[in-house]
This record gives structure tokens, sequence and C-alpha cells, in this order.
């Protein structure tokens, strides 16, 4: 099974921190042991600390009665009992922290009976001074019975510190190797980390390159798709234009070019009289002028198509509207036509004026050729932005369009829907094809007797 860079990293990712924790424990332990071996290295040190303390408490005992014995002064005898407290104290201190070791036990209660020897020698003698005097008390020393007592706490003390000297070395040496091994656990933590968070880094990398190209070639697939999209459009778009101008020759060309050919045949017949021949001929020269109109406004159209890369500039809508309906000022007059218009919102934007002035021009002449007569004419424009889109809005009450009946030619060419008022069927082809031309849509709203709301969006 080939496994994606999105499994990969997240196998590999499974496998840092699985090493981290791995990594993590082992530290952990080697810090526990050198933690560990630290407090013995401490505690060995303590119980020889200890050990020493005892000796010199012996030695403060033995100094502070001769002294006392020497001078009878009393006040030698206040360390005395002072060192009484503190030797007894040392002792249970040095009991508990030897607890583990069975032969320092031992040398500890020895320890203790001999101070306690030690100190009722001690104490005899004091009493001797205090109430014999001084022969009898030196006597009582000079029996050396103390000095025993003395030599044998020093001999036991010189014993628990021999072992524990000896313990200390052994655990010293531990603790170095402790020392060592977390160091070099530390160091191969750290090189490891670096290790895995190179390599992260690396899987990481190409995931992210991977996504970079995945995202370049969404970028690619949705740009062609969008010019597959444009080339579509654009394919029908011709589709529509070729059959517009396939209606335009089989239609408005061929009945021409037809009577033109029926007359012409006709006028070589001699038998035809003046008035006939004249009929004929005002015929074909009606046809001609037909042929001509035709022909113009194939050009008309081929033109729009062919200006598109003229230069576009800022035109503003209320101007626009404004010079129209400056242009038409007589027929608003005659008719009472009323345009209205609000461009609060955006009153311009970056276009081909000549197109968008065809496009205003033919909506508002349309609107005014089909009004209802019964009714004041009145012509509303106005404009909004909705998502990044650019509206304009064309709304009359004029006579309206069943759309039901023909909502699929209104756009067409030559196609017209009120036949009691003049027009080729032109304006509404050439306002969708200059819409179009502008890259954008145009769609509308009518009901009969009612009026048509023209919608013209483009993106901003």
């Amino acid at each position: 099974m080939i496994l994606s860079i999105r499994q990969k990293l997240f196998l590999f990712s499974l496998i840092v921190l699985a090493g981290n924790g791995v990594l993590g424990y082992a530290v952990y332990e080697s810090n526990q042991k050198l933690h560990g071996s630290e407090q013995w290295v401490y505690h060995t040190e303590l119980v020889i600390y200890q050990s020493a303390n005892i000796l010199s408490i012996a030695k403060d005992i033995e100094t502070t009665s001769q002294g006392f014995v020497i001078t009878g002064d009393s006040t030698f005898l206040d360390p005395l009992y002072s060192a009484e407290k503190t030797a007894f104290g040392n002792l249970v201190q040095l009991k508990h922290l030897t607890q583990d070791n069975p032969s320092q036990q031992r040398r500890i209660d020895s320890l203790d009976l001999y101070i306690h020897k030690f100190l009722n020698f001690s104490f005899k003698t004091i009493e001797l001074r205090s109430k014999q005097g001084l022969t009898p008390a030196i006597a009582y020393i000079s029996t050396k019975t103390g000095k025993g007592y003395a030599d044998s706490i020093r001999k036991i003390t010189d014993a628990i510190q021999n072992e524990e000297n000896s313990l200390l070395r052994l655990r010293n040496q531990t603790n170095e190797r402790s020392v060592k091994a977390f160091k070099l656990v530390s160091r191969v933590m750290f090189i490891s980390m670096m290790g895995f968070a190179i390599l992260l880094i690396i899987f990481i990398s190409k995931y992210l390159l991977q996504n970079k190209e995945k995202e370049k070639r969404v970028v690619e697939l949705a740009n062609a798709n969008e010019q597959r999209t444009r080339m579509v459009s654009d394919l029908m778009l011709r589709n529509i234009d070729l059959e517009q101008f396939a209606y335009i020759i089989s239609h408005n060309l061929r009945a021409p070019v037809a009577n033109i050919i029926g007359a012409s045949s006709t006028l070589n017949d001699p038998d035809l009289s003046t008035d006939d021949k004249k009929i004929l001929i005002d015929g074909i020269n009606t046809s001609v002028m037909r042929l001509d109109d035709v022909v113009k406004d194939l050009n008309h159209i081929l033109q729009v198509k062919g200006d598109i890369n003229e230069t576009k500039e800022i035109v503003h809508f209320s101007t626009l509207v404004d010079e129209i309906k400056s242009s038409i000022q007589n027929l608003v007059d005659k008719h009472d036509i009323e345009i209205k218009y609000d461009f609060s919102e955006i009153n311009g934007f970056l276009t081909l004026r000549a197109y968008l002035y065809s496009i205003f021009y033919n909506l508002i002449s349309n609107s005014i050729k089909y009004r209802r007569k019964d009714v004041h004419c009145l012509i509303e424009i106005e404009s909004s932005l909705v998502k990044n889109k650019l509206e304009l809005i064309f709304t009359d009450n004029g006579m309206g369009i069943d759309l039901k009946k023909s909502g699929d030619q209104i756009f067409g060419l030559y196609r017209r829907f009120h036949h009691n008022t003049e027009g080729k069927g032109l304006g509404l082809f050439m306002v969708k094809t200059q819409v179009e031309a502008l890259n954008g849509k145009i769609s509308l709203q009518s009901k009969e007797n009612v009026g048509t709301t023209f919608k013209i969006e483009f993106e901003i």
C-alpha cells in the first residue's frame, strides 16, 4: 500500500511523539538515578558529620568536667548540660540515618552506651569535686575509667566514619557514573530531537510543497475551466450570431433579392406596357433600398463587435442620461415624458462610453416608443452595488410584453412585439450585443399594460 504525504507525515509525527516519550522517560530515569546517588552521597556525608559531632561533644564533656575539677568554677558546667542534650539528639539522628546498615546500628548502640557511661563518670567526678574537694576528684579521674570511655567513644566513631568513608567513595563513583549517564542521555536526546525535528521539517516541507503544487494545479484547472467556459460561451454567442445572420440571409436578404430577380426577368417581356414597367422598376428600387438597409444593419452589428478594443474611460451615468434627455427634448416635451434617475450609490464605472451611451439611449427610446397613450409616461433608472457587481435598473410603465408568448424572442434580431408602432426590431438586439461585448448580462421582467423592467449587470 502506497502512503500519501499526509499519511506519512501523520505516521512520522506519531513516531516522533513516541520517540520523544521514550527519550523523555530515559532522561527522567537517568535524572532519578542521579538524584538518588546524590541523596546517598549527602546521606553518607551527614552520617560522618553527625558522628564527628558526637566525638566533639564527648571531648567537650571531658574538657568541661576537668575544668570544673581544676577550678571549682560552676560556669564550666553550663556547656556540659547542653552537650548532654545535643549528644543524645545526635545519637537519635544517627540511628535513623543508618537504619539500613546493621553493623552501623550495632556501633551506634555501643556508642550510646559509652556516652551514657562517660556522662555518668563526668557527673560523678563533678559530684566528688563539689562535695569532697579536689583530691578525691583527682583520685577518681586517675583511675583512667573516664579515659577508657573516651577512647572507646573515639574508636567507635572512627569505625563509623571509616565505613561511611568507604561507602562515600563508592557512592561518589556511582554519582559520577550517574552524572556521566545523565549527560550522555541528554546529549543523545538533544541529537535525536534535532534529528527528528529536521526530518519533521523535511516532511512538512514536502507536504507543503505538494499542497502548493496541488493548489497550483487546482488554480490552473480552474483557469482552464474558466477559459473553457468562456470559449463555450463565446462559441454559443457566435452560434447565435450565425443563426441570426442565417436568418437575415434566408429572410431579409433573400426576399428583396428574389423580388429584384423576378422583376428584372419580367422587364424583359416585350409585351409589357410602360405603366407595368414603371411599377416593376419601382418595385426593384424598393427591394434595393430594403437590401441596402439590411446590409447597413449587418455592418452596424459587425462594427459593434469590432470596436470592443477602444479606449475605456470613467463614464458618469447622470451625465449620460442628461445628454440623452437633451438630445430627445422635443419628444420629452411633446409626449409629456418624465425621466427620473437615482445614481446615489454608484454614479459611474470604467467602460466604453459609446457602448454605454447606445445602451442607455436604446432602452430610454424603447420605453418612449412603446409607452401607453392613456397614462403619464414615467421612466426610472437607478444603480446599485450588489456583491461587487454593478446593477443598472431601467423601469417604465409602458405597454409591456407577454413573456409567456414571446419571452425567448425578446433580444432576437428583427423581432417586434407591437406592430402598431414603427421600428425594425433591431434596438434590443443591439442592446444585448453591446452589454455582452462589455462582459455584462441583461435580463427583463415585463407584464402587458403594466410595464417593463430591464436589469443590466456588470462586474466591477
